[in-house]
């Protein structure tokens, strides 16, 4: 069972549980999505305890060989999640929410970009004042993250998740938005006959689930050139990205605990 194409496709049945059949239930309390949701974790992690785990590894195994980057200096990083991720939540979905999900082997990852982005943005904001040539536009972040004109000398690549945790990295969570109506209120000026209600304490909160991830993940980072030179630009954006992961984390709700990651 690929968990992309079931989120996505609404030909991949789950025993009735098509997404055309979910959009249809959908009642605004999240019901049919969380049984939805369940039956889709199960479903798998039923696959993924078959042999489509050897497979798996084997392709693992394969995208992490150093040859396959060319002629290149490799560092590679195995993180695991201290709190779940929520990858991709805001990107277009019939579900609401969504999740980064491969989109060949339907496991949940971590997009290189995704990976740049956030090590470049806590190089400059959170080590730019003690470190000035850290600060978006100062030497060594030019030299990292590159500039408009052009590339920087670190490729961030997707990280996937690892054999032993591929089989249990989707987890199901949910929101519990108090104020949904306040919230949904559409103000029109010319209407003056109508009255806003205003939020209150004992408004009722409305449970929605949405589908989250917990793994470990393997990190690759590159770097082009002779290899000493190569290694210390590829240690320092190391130590910058796994600052990020732990301090800051990576996706959607971060300030609200999630996407942390530490080093294995």
């Amino acid at each position: 069972m690929n968990a992309h194409l079931a989120m996505t496709k609404s030909n991949e049945d789950m025993q009735d549980m098509s997404l055309k059949l979910i959009a249809s239930k959908e009642d605004g309390r999240g019901d049919a999505k969380r049984v939805f949701y369940q039956k889709l974790i199960k479903a798998y992690e039923t696959d993924w305890n078959t042999a489509k785990k050897s497979w798996y590894k084997h392709y693992y195994e394969r995208y992490c060989k150093h040859e396959n980057f060319g002629a290149t200096t490799l560092l590679p990083i195995v993180v695991r999640s201290q709190t779940s991720l929520v990858i991709g939540h805001g990107g277009g979905s019939v579900l609401e929410t969504g999740l980064a999900l491969h989109r060949i082997y339907g496991v949940p990852y971590l997009p290189g970009t995704a990976l740049k982005g956030v090590a470049s943005h806590y190089a400059h904001r959170q080590l730019g004042d003690q470190h000035p040539a850290l600060k978006r536009e100062g030497a060594d972040y030019d030299i990292l993250f590159g500039t408009q004109s052009s590339a920087g000398c670190i490729q961030f690549h997707d990280a996937l998740p690892t054999p032993e945790t591929v089989c249990t990295a989707l987890k199901q969570d949910v929101l519990t938005p108090h104020h949904q109506d306040y919230n949904g209120i559409i103000v029109e000026s010319y209407r003056k006959d109508i009255e806003y209600e205003a939020p209150r304490d004992d408004d009722s909160p409305v449970p929605i689930p949405f589908l989250s991830a917990s793994a470990h993940f393997h990190i690759v980072l590159t770097c082009e050139g002779e290899q000493e030179q190569a290694m210390k630009w590829l240690s320092l954006a190391k130590a910058i990205l796994l600052g990020a992961l732990r301090d800051e984390g990576i996706g959607g709700k971060t300030n609200a605990g999630y996407g942390r990651l530490l080093e294995v």
